[in-house]
């Protein structure tokens, strides 16, 4: 592997920009140096430019601080790659002029913050959308009537510092385009019951039954008590994407095609993302991104064990989010691995630093980091392009 300077002296931290149907539209990405030193976003902007796949959502890239390196201009531009300009940079005549340069070279940039006064009107179209704070946008503080008598923004704007469901729906309602935030710990709140999902109970008795290594056949009788489960079992294993070419006869059949490792991870999928109400995508992606991070920040020079048991901390670490009982309760109702009930429970064990970094890159990276990625002896490269790796992932589970 080549090592990407830029990429491994960077801490960085990540989150969704969410559209008003609670799906992710870019990943907006907080780069800062070590030691609180300004990271060396060209480096970065060049090392994403090569890194980011074609055909995932765009990255957002924001720098801490106020200014943005005139060198950006000499590098190719990448639609994929975003970059945040300070919005005090955009008030002075100088920025103005960087912006219109990076705008004219085809670089996407988007308004980080709300200027004190209105910018020129020939430098707005220089910006896909701008990002104002929850805290600082006044209209959430105007009436109806003044909300329709202000004046209406140029740009498109996500509102950032969004940290409830309740917060998101004002964002919304008061003119957001998207949010920034997650994942929310009121979801379930907001969340409207349906019937049409397969059933935790049935989820959390076959996992157990996989653990206990129980037969293919007793498996298949508690598959066909839940029809929602059964449907999307046979849809997901007949897809194209599983790539099948024999017709599957039975439950116990589709059992031993998938076998006991990948049926327990599609089942995982289906635990975190049963609910399709709009309000729980948020945690239910933050839960998959969650285990795919630490599957890849182990690493495949790790044996396979090790990595399967990481994802599925991942996943079920957000569980109470989902479900209105606290993590022991739900875990007494699942038969999980020593290594992963002591991470979950008790904070101890060998999994308990991979699980601490999850947690600090999952907004603008913490004070924290830097020492949970040296106690993990990981190096920061390490971190970021499993952080790549996870937040470039399709959105979607199989089935």
């Amino acid at each position: 592997m080549v090592p990407n300077p830029a990429i491994g002296n960077t801490l960085m931290g990540y989150e969704p920009i969410v559209d008003r149907a609670r799906k992710a539209i870019a990943m907006r990405i907080t780069a800062r140096g070590r030691a609180g030193a300004a990271a060396d976003l060209t480096g970065l902007y060049n090392d994403f430019r090569t890194m980011w796949p074609e055909g995932s959502i765009p990255v957002l890239i924001r720098n801490e601080g106020n200014t943005l390196p005139s060198e950006l201009v000499e590098l190719e531009s990448s639609r994929q790659v975003w970059i945040e300009v300070p919005v005090v940079l955009a008030e002075s005549a100088e920025g103005a002029d960087l912006i219109s340069h990076l705008h004219r070279r085809g670089f996407v940039l988007v308004l980080g913050g709300r200027p004190s006064a209105a910018l020129p009107g020939n430098l707005l179209p220089s910006f896909r959308m701008s990002i104002i704070d929850f805290a600082e946008d006044r209209r959430l503080r105007d009436t109806v009537v003044d909300r329709q008598r202000a004046h209406h923004r140029t740009i498109p704007y996500a509102q950032a510092g969004v940290k409830s469901i309740a917060m998101l729906k004002r964002s919304f309602d008061t003119g957001a385009v998207a949010c920034i935030g997650g994942p929310f710990d009121d979801a379930l709140q907001h969340a409207v019951p349906s019937d049409s999902n397969p059933d935790f109970g049935t989820i959390t008795q076959l996992l157990s039954m996989i653990e206990r290594d129980a037969d293919a056949s007793d498996l298949e009788k508690v598959i066909r008590r839940d029809a929602a489960l059964a449907y999307r079992l046979l849809r997901y294993i007949n897809s194209a994407a599983f790539g099948l070419t024999v017709e599957i006869q039975s439950f116990r059949h589709a059992v031993m095609m998938l076998g006991y490792e990948r049926l327990k991870r599609w089942l995982l999928l289906m635990l975190m993302t049963a609910s399709k109400d709009a309000n729980m995508q948020p945690v239910m992606f933050a839960s998959f991104r969650r285990g795919l991070f630490m599957e890849n920040l182990v690493g495949e020079e790790n044996e396979e064990t090790m990595r399967d048991e990481v994802f599925i901390l991942g996943v079920l670490s957000l569980l109470d989010k989902l479900f209105r009982e606290p993590l022991p309760q739900l875990l007494e109702k699942l038969y999980v691995p020593d290594s992963i009930r002591e991470a979950l429970i008790a904070r101890t064990g060998p999994y308990v630093p991979y699980l601490g970094i999850a947690e600090s890159v999952e907004h603008p990276p913490d004070a924290q980091l830097a020492d949970r990625i040296d106690n993990a002896f990981l190096s920061i490269e390490q971190c970021n392009r499993a952080l790549v790796k996870a937040v470039t992932v399709r959105e979607v589970a199989a089935a």
